[in-house]
């Protein structure tokens, strides 16, 4: 028996069944989207359960304790899900660019990621979205062994000969579509193209294909996490079936969960309801506890992991904007105990230093952290005619049950700045966060120091000469 027998035949059922009634349709697309974004992210080791992820999506509200990036990485993902949707409806062939396009909607802003130098100690990696990688990606396996993808020099010819190849595969079909949709995800897997972001891009274009031969949302849990990297690794290791009966499995079910939806039944699985009380008395316990976390070591943890290191290296990158017009550049991080004891950060022009240092400070469980400075120094304006240096700061005060930041940007001189911050933002430790509005705020941090720029210039400029 071929192994795609039974799959033309639900595909068969499904197609007699279409169109689906619009409430239908919505109702369990919304379902889809909603393991989609759940399982592909959580197979890669993403912290949201499945309720705080369609708490998120459905209704905007974050999972406390949680890390920033886990909240961006599912809202980046939801992203590329419905731009694949509105792709796919278009009809317009798959290229290198739409590829690097999804990748940047995947994965949003420039960020770092914990990483490893050659000789084995930890750094950071700055991620660009949208750009293939521009350092090995190799991983050691469980025996100790390295696994190697395709080489930076490699990288971009070999994404070229997989479009090509899937384009002359459609244009003159040799192979099933969901053995085509399969064979996409594995080559591209084995290419690793980015530096991050690989295994949801494979899964995101897999199902591209698929949607585009009249199959539903194919979705991979997070539960058959093992089994489904056995598979890859056995096609690693010259056995394809493995690989292309798991793929087959799973599309079979997303066949027969959208005919359940056609017919009119019921498509919350068994674990659903479960699932959704959870969800449930989370909310309500979070609700009756607001605003009622003390300020002590595990909520400054926890306020530090879900929060202020992206603030701190979101802020970063905004002012790195900056570096290449002064001679100089420098982060810089002050921060102070209860006990009125300061200790001083890194000095230098690194963000992943003062980022170590604020990380130390912040969940080492050795001192409260009564208020933070993070703050950048720009030295001599490199235009002879204007010579200015300039600085910029954002203050973190943390209170019993509350904390505020206020921002400031200055001309350092004198030995003294003289700047009166502004405060800027309040929250209780507790409250669901409103990521978005961090970055705004970061982002208008950074054109008030190119308004001070600006001032001088044209202060400059209106001098007699």
């Amino acid at each position: 028996m071929s192994l795609f027998t039974e799959i033309d035949r639900l595909k068969a059922d499904l197609d007699t069944l279409r169109p689906l009634a619009p409430e239908q349709e919505q109702r369990v697309l919304q379902k889809f989207r909603l393991e989609w974004n759940y399982n592909s992210n959580a197979i890669e080791g993403n912290s949201l359960t499945l309720g705080e992820t369609r708490s998120l999506l459905l209704h905007g509200l974050t999972a406390a304790g949680k890390p920033m990036r886990d909240h961006l990485d599912i809202k980046g993902h939801n992203e590329a899900v419905l731009a694949l949707e509105e792709f796919v409806r278009s009809e317009y062939p798959l290229t290198e660019q739409f590829i690097r396009e999804m990748h940047q909607l995947l994965l949003g802003e420039a960020y770092l990621t914990p990483a490893q130098t050659a000789g084995g100690q930890p750094t950071r990696k700055l991620i660009v979205p949208g750009r293939y990688k521009t350092s090995p990606n190799n991983v050691l396996t469980a025996t100790g062994e390295t696994f190697y993808f395709a080489s930076v020099e490699e990288t971009p010819g070999r994404m070229m000969d997989l479009v090509d190849w899937y384009r002359a595969e459609e244009a003159a079909p040799t192979m099933h579509a969901v053995a085509l949709a399969a064979e996409f995800h594995y080559r591209f897997v084995r290419i690793h193209p980015f530096d991050d972001g690989n295994g949801r891009m494979s899964r995101l274009l897999m199902n591209l294909i698929l949607l585009r031969h009249g199959y539903p949302m194919t979705v991979i849990k997070a539960a058959d996490r093992n089994p489904y990297l056995a598979a890859l690794s056995a096609a690693d290791a010259g056995d394809p079936e493995p690989f292309l009966r798991f793929i087959i499995d799973n599309v079979e079910a997303g066949l027969r969960l959208m005919i359940r939806a056609a017919q009119g039944e019921s498509i919350d699985e068994p674990a659903d309801l479960d699932k959704k009380l959870a969800l449930l008395k989370k909310q309500l316990t979070t609700r009756e506890d607001f605003g009622k976390a003390t300020w002590n070591p595990v909520t400054q943890k926890r306020l530090y992991e879900s929060l202020i290191n992206f603030w701190f290296e979101n802020l970063g990158l905004e002012m790195a904007r900056f570096n290449d017009l002064f001679i100089e550049s420098k982060i810089f991080c002050e921060a102070r105990d209860t006990n009125r004891k300061s200790f001083s950060g890194h000095s230098g022009p690194k963000l992943e230093n003062a980022l170590e240092f604020t990380t130390n400070v912040f969940t080492n469980g050795k001192r409260v952290v009564e208020e933070v400075k993070f703050f950048f120094q720009w030295d001599d304006f490199t235009s002879l005619v204007i010579p200015f240096s300039q600085g910029a700061e954002l203050k973190l005060v943390f209170h019993q049950h509350s904390y505020q930041a206020e921002f400031s940007t200055y001309e350092r001189k004198d030995g003294g700045y003289g700047h009166s911050p502004e405060r800027v933002f309040e929250s209780t430790y507790i409250a669901a966060y409103d990521f978005d509005r961090i970055k705004i705020l970061n982002h208008e941090f950074a054109n008030k120091v190119y308004d001070f720029i600006a001032a001088k210039v044209a202060e400059a400029d209106s001098s007699p000469s």
